[in-house]
């Protein structure tokens, strides 16, 4: 899930992230990098989970799908195509 879907879910139910992080005894910083995915903690992830309703895998799919849904390369024959390959 993006980022500011995240967010978005998180004021939805009536919570920053600086609240959160505040409530979790921990860093804003903690918090935001661990929504955008450049930080892991199991901890914060379930704590936003159980905030938002979601299963963490819905909001941080695992690396391999969150690169099958945001590809944009073609694959086969319009792979040569863009590549300008015959």
């Amino acid at each position: 899930m993006h980022p500011e879907q995240i967010k978005a879910a998180l004021r939805m139910k009536g919570i920053s992230p600086t609240a959160l992080a505040s409530e979790m005894c921990v860093a804003n910083s903690s918090v935001s990098q661990v929504i955008s995915g450049r930080a892991v903690s199991a901890r914060i992830r379930q704590r936003i989970a159980e905030i938002t309703g979601m299963p963490v895998d819905m909001l941080w799919p695992p690396v391999n799908e969150r690169h099958a849904l945001h590809s944009t390369r073609p694959e086969g024959a319009d792979a040569r195509i863009a590549r300008g390959a015959s």
